[in-house]
């Protein structure tokens, strides 16, 4: 089953559920789960000029946009399907639903269950400056309005990032669907999947974001997690005024679909479980540090660490080398410094592996591919950016279909270890939870 033709096929969400589904079929995560043939005209990207790669990229990418009038007739029911279609036919004892991430992506991975997101991108055509942040706003009034009448459980939390994102919004606008509610394809794979008795694990980044308000259930977000602060928006660009915060568009978690898990849980008597977290590299060194004690417990040295940023992952990898991970959002300098944080107190890692999105421009906040060099070599590991030509990053398109065969070839596969128990995840985040903010509870 393809993506549905709204839903874009390069983002958190569909990257993340196709590096989980690929974890949890045993199989390798290799390309972005794209074509040979695609990977092949990705690679030749590498011979263009600078300036015709950025191009090409911006172009490709607004290929996904749809028209501003078919936003109203989508139905988020597919894209459910397509999600549930992706791991097939198979028992759990935990499903997880909600928030984006790919620290928890990995702990899916090693749990063996399957993740089921809230959000999901629609990108809207448009043909505009990356610094129109006034015309993006006033984009597809009429549409979104007339969709969020057909679909109850649906609010679009509208985003516009001129600095990282610039290649990108010149040529689509970022519609974020959260789901309030749980559609009938995801109430289907719950009861079909999840062992009597089994574990909802909510899935909660409490992350808020400036926005304003353009009606009860659309907002218009000013920027987005990745080298600058929210407030650093609007000192720069011309959004519109701020009216209020609100979940996080990519990231954050919508607390209103928590109604309705209860409400399945409470039918098929399903226990459920909060996790909750204040920003989405907030669990990354408590589900790298699980992975370090689990792999030990294995019999492997787990002195090996895999840096990845967005949706550069590679868990079934990471699982079959013994290979610990340790998620981050973007190639720029607040994850670089999550990185530095977690190497300066694990004085026992040899190696350091790092995969870094290539996101196009050289933005405010980005950190270059020598700096993420130099955080592993300063401390005498062994260091390698998996699959990147560093002089073109962060416009070398052509690592997206190469970090994953360079993974390899740095440190060959073995067995998929026993799967990761719950109550060893549940002890992992009681004992170090705190110090990151995490929060374990039940509802």
């Amino acid at each position: 089953m393809p993506v549905p033709p709204y839903v874009a096929d390069f983002d958190s969400s569909t990257g993340l559920v196709r590096a989980l589904a690929a974890a949890l079929h045993r199989r390798p995560y290799r390309r972005l789960d794209r074509s040979a043939a695609l990977a092949t005209a990705v690679r030749a990207s590498r011979v263009m000029p600078r300036g015709l790669r950025m191009a090409a990229f911006r172009e490709m990418g607004g290929r996904e946009g749809i028209r501003p009038n078919a936003l109203a007739d989508l139905d988020p029911d597919r894209f459910a399907e397509w999600v549930c279609a992706r791991y097939g036919r198979r028992r759990a004892d935990v499903v997880a639903i909600g928030s984006s991430n790919g620290a928890v992506m990995h702990l899916c991975a090693a749990m063996g269950v399957p993740w089921l997101p809230q959000t999901f991108l629609v990108p809207v055509r448009r043909n505009a400056a990356p610094e129109d942040c006034r015309s993006d706003f006033e984009l597809a009034v009429a549409e979104s309005g007339r969709l969020l009448a057909r679909q109850d459980d649906l609010q679009i939390h509208q985003m516009h990032d001129p600095n990282q994102d610039r290649l990108m919004v010149a040529r689509i606008a970022y519609f974020r669907m959260k789901l309030r509610g749980l559609p009938d394809a995801y109430r289907r794979f719950i009861r079909d999947c999840l062992n009597p008795g089994g574990t909802l694990l909510v899935v909660d980044c409490t992350a808020k974001w400036p926005v304003s308000r353009r009606g009860e259930r659309h907002v218009y977000q000013h920027g987005a997690v990745g080298g600058l602060a929210a407030g650093a928006y609007d000192e720069r660009w011309d959004f519109p005024a701020v009216d209020g915060c609100a979940p996080e568009a990519e990231w954050g978690y919508e607390p209103a679909l928590t109604d309705a898990i209860c409400g399945v849980a409470d039918a098929e008597g399903y226990r459920v479980i909060r996790l909750s977290f204040p920003s989405p590299e907030a669990p990354s060194a408590v589900v790298a540090d699980l992975h370090r004690d689990w792999y030990a417990e294995c019999g492997a040295a787990a002195n090996r660490l895999l840096a990845e940023t967005f949706i550069c992952v590679e868990p079934s990898w990471a699982l079959e080398t013994r290979t610990v991970p340790l998620w981050l959002t973007f190639g720029v300098e607040p994850s670089l410094a999550t990185l530095q944080t977690y190497l300066s107190s694990r004085g026992d890692l040899e190696q350091l592996l790092v995969t870094l999105f290539p996101h196009g421009v050289r933005s405010l906040g980005y950190a270059a591919a020598a700096r993420w060099r130099a955080a592993g070599e300063d401390r005498g590991l062994a260091t390698a950016i998996a699959g990147v030509a560093e002089k073109q990053w962060p416009a070398d398109f052509a690592s997206l279909a190469s970090y994953a065969d360079a993974l390899e070839r740095a440190v060959p596969r073995g067995p998929f270890p026993p799967p990761l128990p719950l109550d060893r995840v549940a002890a992992a985040v009681a004992a170090a939870g705190p110090a990151h903010d995490l929060a374990w509870s039940e509802l």
